[in-house]
């Protein structure tokens, strides 16, 4: 019996470590500004998330399956400034100073879909962007957007 209850405590253990190894929560920066003097400082780019965070399916399907993902969350720590453009249509939910820089950036970039995930460099040139989350919710593609943007900004910043 003492075994049984050996055992069981061990497995306990065991679970408690794994659930541990979670990664943090996302470092989503509140103000653009915020997020290019970031980038700047750490030579990163900006990973840019135009999102209808209370009402677009696909949107809300793209955070669950792949940021909210610890593998986005380990790559995002070391390579990127993240900043979310959100078009919520429950305003409460961003300030006025980021409606306005969320308005600038759509325009900027001529977004006029979401999910939209645009990645610029740390002086705010565009690497690259991808449009939409597919119903078969597979984020191979995004992993793949990400690498090749990393890849294309290390290309551009040793030049």
């Amino acid at each position: 019996m003492n075994k049984f209850f050996f055992i069981i405590a061990v497995s306990i253990c065991f679970v408690g470590v794994s659930q541990n190894k979670t990664v943090s929560k996302l470092n989503w920066i509140e103000s653009f500004s915020g997020a290019k003097s970031i980038a700047l400082k750490e030579n990163k780019p900006i990973l840019i998330l135009f999102t209808g965070s209370d009402w677009c399916k696909y949107c809300k399907n793209l955070t669950a399956d792949f940021f909210n993902s610890d593998k986005f969350k380990e790559i995002a720590q070391t390579d990127f400034v993240l900043y979310k453009a959100d078009f919520p249509r429950d305003k409460s939910l961003v300030t006025v100073n980021q409606e306005k820089d969320n308005l600038k950036l759509k325009d900027k970039f001529g977004v006029n879909l979401y999910p939209t995930i645009y990645i610029i460099d740390s002086k705010g040139k565009s690497i690259d962007n991808i449009k939409g989350y597919s119903s078969v919710r597979d984020t191979k593609y995004h992993y793949m957007f990400i690498e090749s943007a990393l890849n294309k900004n290390n290309k551009e910043s040793t030049k």
